[in-house]
């Protein structure tokens, strides 16, 4: 029996957390918390103490074209008929999970097919606090269920609470409402109520804490003035804003799609919202590593790498890279996302760049500026580095 411990990030939230994944005969198994990461300390929530578990459950491992499983030259085939719909027909949906590089290739194929791209339920924010920083606030004001949403994260306010902070609340009956020594139940983000302004200008550090997909919630906070942190609800949700891919809805024009679906177990189905949409589509072809609500109703199912098998980069909401690093081999016969997108693009007549993580992330880097600070060597190490503000 042969064990390891893989350092790398969950798959889920932004916070970003670093964990070990035990790997035992090649199959993931278990969880470690990683000491070394400053974003976590050891500590991980309950999603993230399950993390080999996404991993594994309701895979899928062969292509399926129609319904019938296939082999891989027939789905590649079948899947490069995107090609025949023009700019303003196809639509690429991909994933705020997949890694900094992967999401890197996936914008260059998008624009060398000329489609749109976006991701469902993606946001938009540049945080103006970093997470060790929430800690040190003396009034902060929670707009919506964000300690729920990132349990982590969600610490360092209670952290700030135990140093004496002030926690307000604004937004539905939650979890964070529990936490909180002020609250205001609601479903609207129109105002600030009675005292909260008061409380928030008379403070020394104050900050306001709000989901990156709540555009209401945003609005409201950008008329404070004051600290704010804007939390990504998936592992590379800032990494793919910086990339300019924000969300994305289907048009009555739309008539083909290709979506990336990451959709970790013990997480909401995104789709399900919009499966009746792509359902009517002409084409529909999904690359997903596991099986979503997308699986019944794509005319392509495409089998692609899980998070951690391959290596690559994540942000965090804070604007932190991060190391995500293999730790297991893909199934027999499941090809890596970027394998996917060579053949495609080969087969369709497009270029897209090539080549190792490491020269994606410099490809990338030469590209979005916010990258343009650092370098695998710098990303490797436990704090890895932080994003370039512009």
């Amino acid at each position: 029996m042969q064990m390891k411990y893989v350092t790398t990030i969950c798959p889920y939230c932004g916070t970003g957390c670093a964990l070990n994944l035990v790997v035992r005969d090649g199959k993931t198994v278990g969880v470690a918390p990683s000491n070394r990461s400053p974003v976590c300390s050891g500590k991980l929530c309950s999603r993230g103490l399950h993390a080999a578990d996404a991993l594994n459950e309701g895979r899928v491992v062969q292509p399926v074209v129609k319904g019938e499983t296939s082999d891989w030259e027939t789905a590649i085939g079948k899947a490069a008929e995107l090609k025949k719909y023009a700019a303003g027909e196809i639509i690429i949906i991909t994933s705020p999970r997949i890694t900094n590089e992967t999401q890197y290739l996936v914008w260059k194929f998008a624009h060398s097919l000329g489609a749109a791209i976006g991701v469902i339920h993606g946001g938009s924010g540049v945080p103006t606090v970093k997470l060790d920083e929430l800690k040190d606030a003396d009034v902060i004001l929670a707009l919506g269920n964000v300690m729920q949403a990132l349990p982590l994260t969600g610490n360092r306010i209670l952290q700030a609470k135990e140093n004496g902070a002030r926690l307000l609340y604004l937004g539905p009956q939650s979890y964070t409402a529990v936490q909180a020594d002020t609250v205001e139940i609601t479903d609207e983000y129109k105002e600030l109520p009675p005292g909260f302004g008061a409380l928030l200008k008379n403070a020394a550090h104050p900050a306001v804490v709000y989901m990156a997909n709540d555009s209401a919630a945003a609005k409201l906070a950008e008329g404070l003035g004051i600290s704010a942190a804007v939390l990504y609800d998936t592992n590379n949700g800032r990494g793919t804003s910086l990339m300019g891919i924000g969300p994305l809805s289907l048009q009555e024009s739309t008539k083909a799609a290709l979506v990336i679906a990451e959709t970790p177990l013990m997480e909401q189905d995104i789709y399900a919202d919009i499966l009746q949409k792509l359902d009517s589509l002409e084409l529909t072809v999904v690359a997903a590593s596991a099986e979503t609500s997308l699986s019944a109703i794509a005319d392509i199912v495409l089998p692609i790498a899980s998070q951690h098998e391959s290596d690559g980069t994540v942000t965090n909401w804070e604007g932190r890279v991060q190391m995500l690093r293999k730790a297991v081999d893909s199934p027999v016969g499941v090809k890596s996302l970027q394998e996917v997108l060579a053949e495609l693009a080969e087969k369709m007549g497009l270029g897209i760049p090539s080549g190792t993580p490491e020269e994606m992330y410099t490809a990338l880097a030469g590209e979005i500026s916010a990258f343009g600070n650092s370098t695998y060597e710098q990303i490797a190490k436990p704090e890895g580095v932080f994003v370039q503000e512009v």
